[in-house]
């Protein structure tokens, strides 16, 4: 049975080349990673569910060690990747997948990286001042959104951070009700609105019910195959899953040439 089908010519490849090789892009697709996710978010959700599972299966340990690299870029406060860099892009649209959500609170330090950067004072005028170093699809709006948006799906799985989570995580606090005041009504001011409730009043959550629809975003991977319940996660990735060891052999030769290889070359 054929893997997952991407759309308008993408494929597994052209989406981490583009995470992962700023600022050059894929050859066969030269279209910056934000053009792509775009394309990618307004597919039908069964769509994406398997498309997140299959990216995260080939890509999820490549980016989280390319995220915490001594790439120069990553550490230029006058490159927008700074702030969100297409790596990170890529990862945050992965969390929805609760194994990646794990991964990323497990990861040593993401977490307080992306903190200590919401917790600069400057963060919006030098965010701002990087708009010229934006790639396709991405704005200050978007990037500043989803690095809250981030924060917010990874404090979900608070019992996989560290503790203390961050030592200055309150400070945040009465910075994001300002940002809910200033952003009222749009992506940033809902989803600081959400995360300024999560550290505030982390009790006031209903765990189970977030958990329970995150589930609904693991599926079994054998095409074809609608199961969601007790699934068998592969030993390698640890990301993709299937309901049976029958599914997992007959999607073995698939899944084997993607499992946890990172950018490789383009193959049909």
């Amino acid at each position: 049975m054929a893997p997952q089908s991407y759309p308008q010519g993408m494929t597994l490849h052209t989406i981490g080349y583009a995470a992962l090789s700023y600022p050059s892009l894929a050859p066969e697709l030269p279209i910056p990673l934000g053009n792509q996710l775009g394309v990618l978010q307004r597919q039908p959700l069964s769509s994406q569910i398997r498309m997140m599972s299959e990216i995260g299966s080939q890509y999820l340990s490549v980016l989280l060690t390319y995220q915490t690299s001594s790439a120069p870029h990553l550490h230029d406060p006058t490159n927008a990747q700074y702030y969100f860099s297409d790596a990170f892009a890529l990862l945050n649209w992965l969390t929805s997948n609760p194994d990646v959500a794990i991964r990323c609170a497990k990861h040593p330090t993401l977490f307080k990286d992306t903190i200590d950067k919401l917790l600069n004072n400057n963060l919006e005028r030098d965010m701002k001042a990087c708009e010229a170093t934006r790639t396709g699809g991405m704005t200050f709006e978007a990037d500043f959104g989803s690095l809250l948006q981030f924060v917010s799906t990874i404090l979900l799985r608070r019992e996989f951070l560290p503790e203390p989570v961050h030592p200055r995580i309150q400070e945040l606090v009465p910075k994001l009700k300002a940002w809910k005041r200033k952003y009222s009504g749009k992506f940033i001011g809902r989803v600081a609105e959400r995360l300024a409730a999560q550290i505030a009043s982390p009790e006031s959550l209903d765990l189970d019910a977030v958990r329970e629809a995150q589930a609904e975003s693991v599926v079994c991977g054998y095409v074809g195959c609608a199961i969601k319940k007790e699934l068998l996660a592969c030993g390698q990735c640890k990301v993709q899953r299937y309901c049976s060891t029958e599914h997992q052999k007959k999607d073995g030769k698939f899944h084997k040439k993607i499992c946890n290889k990172g950018l490789i070359e383009d193959e049909e």
